[in-house]
């Protein structure tokens, strides 16, 4: 799932009463097309939602024939199923990345692809689109957040153990190797990595996916573990390697992703693994130095893999044929618009910054590069964030290959793994291959009944 957004997401207000389609059983009210809309900003957040419901009045405004209805409903892996099963869901609403595949093969989402032409731009990178497409090219889901997983590192450290803060680790030798320099050098732990509430496995997963490996297969038509193989032993041999070889990584292990990044901001860990969008919460939470923080693409491996997260807006199967036209008229002016616009991009970005708050950091572009670089450059000219230390990982994205959060029971796959990876770094005997093993015969099950 997209852990950036599901986890903060678990507590936020959810109007389960509201119906799927809204108005008549037609989708229309007071001769109007009426669409329901996830995603507003609870009341405690009071100017984003007033911002939130600016947008719906310049939506309804330029399509005068849609009504929208907001609904402060945000996904929630607690409830979405139930929410779903009840036909409860709006008519547009976000899933993560790993959702889309299953939903399409249990007829829960609808097929846009005959209404991408309603967009203004239809030029995406393809990377961004597969995890909501099916192989005959039908588009069941259009992104509106995409990050994929590099490596997120401190230059200062980078610069007081001798090593220049401007060539980063490009493989994961070279990780280890800096991770000991910054260790033995400074004293500081060279690398921290994720090992609980399910970011073990997530990492782990992402691990694997630059060793060229994957955590699930599909064989005899059903999805089955997949981890028991080489890429994912490279993977925690090389965590075993700087933990108990090398000394590399303190004594701290049982930590998540906001401890580990608490832990960076403070200058406690030299290297984790992390997007661009952890910036924001790494500068607003943690009370980070911009100057300090630096971020460039996933090691690779064997293999250029890397994972993709982020959120897909899908539209529900009960939708006719105006509403469905309706709600993607409304995913293209929030979600897309200032993906291709220059222009929205640089007037959002300008906003952010007089309001105090970090603007237009690099993320991953949607569309081709004709379409994406005009904005880019906007963005970069307004932000108040310095693309220079996110110049690798600018660069190194456009060759990676973006991979997927495993589709079945991804959070329970990231439990069992959890596990493994406590005990390859807290206990100096764990041997990575039988720790694999325990692994695989806590997933078959979950996989199978997930599956029924």
């Amino acid at each position: 799932m997209n852990t950036y957004m599901a986890r903060g997401a678990a507590g936020l207000l959810l109007l389960a009463a509201v119906a799927a389609c809204g108005g008549g059983q037609d989708g229309t009210s007071g001769g109007k097309t009426e669409i329901t809309v996830s995603g507003m900003p609870p009341s405690t957040q009071p100017e984003s939602q007033k911002n939130f419901l600016a947008q719906v009045a310049e939506f309804e405004k330029a399509n005068p024939s849609i009504k929208v209805k907001p609904t402060e409903t945000q996904y929630d892996v607690k409830t979405f199923a139930a929410r779903l099963a009840a036909g409860q869901l709006e008519t547009v609403f976000r899933v993560p990345l790993t959702d889309p595949q299953a939903m399409i093969k249990r007829g829960q989402v609808a097929d846009l692809t005959a209404d991408l032409k309603l967009l203004a731009k239809s030029d995406f990178d393809k990377r961004i689109l597969a995890p909501s497409s099916t192989p005959d090219g039908k588009i069941y889901g259009l992104p509106t957040e995409a990050y994929a997983a590099g490596l997120v590192y401190n230059r200062e450290l980078f610069t007081k153990a001798g090593l220049d803060p401007d060539k980063p680790p490009a493989t994961w030798d070279e990780v280890r190797a800096a991770a000991k320099t910054i260790s033995d050098r400074t004293g500081v732990p060279g690398f921290g990595m994720h090992a609980t509430a399910n970011t073990g496995g997530w990492m782990l997963t992402t691990m694997t996916y630059s060793y060229g490996g994957r955590m699930e297969k599909e064989e005899g038509g059903k999805v089955v573990p997949a981890f028991d193989d080489a890429p994912t032993r490279q993977a925690l041999g090389l965590l075993k390697a700087m933990r108990w070889d090398d000394r590399s990584m303190g004594t701290q292990h049982l930590r998540n992703q906001d401890d580990l990044l608490r832990d960076f901001a403070a200058g406690k860990v030299a290297m984790m693994m992390g997007a661009p969008n952890l910036y924001g919460s790494y500068i607003a939470k943690f009370n980070g130095k911009p100057e300090v923080y630096g971020q460039t693409t996933l090691p690779s491996g064997s293999g250029k893999g890397t994972l993709l997260g982020g959120t897909v807006a899908v539209v529900s199967p009960k939708a006719t044929p105006e509403q469905r036209r309706a709600a993607v008229k409304w995913i293209d002016a929030v979600y897309l618009r200032p993906k291709y616009d220059p222009a929205l991009a640089t007037e959002r970005a300008e906003k952010k910054k007089a309001d105090g708050l970090v603007a237009a950091v690099p993320q991953l572009p949607f569309f081709a590069p004709a379409v994406s670089d005009p904005v880019m450059a906007a963005e970069k000219a307004a932000s108040n964030v310095d693309w220079e230390h996110f110049a690798t990982y600018n660069e190194g994205v456009k060759a990676q290959e973006f991979i997927s959060e495993p589709a079945v029971a991804g959070q329970e796959l990231y439990a069992a793994l959890d596990t493994v990876v406590q005990a390859v770094l807290t206990r100096q005997d764990a041997d990575p291959a039988a720790e694999i093993t325990k692994a695989v015969e806590k997933v078959k099950p979950i996989l199978d009944r997930s599956q029924q």
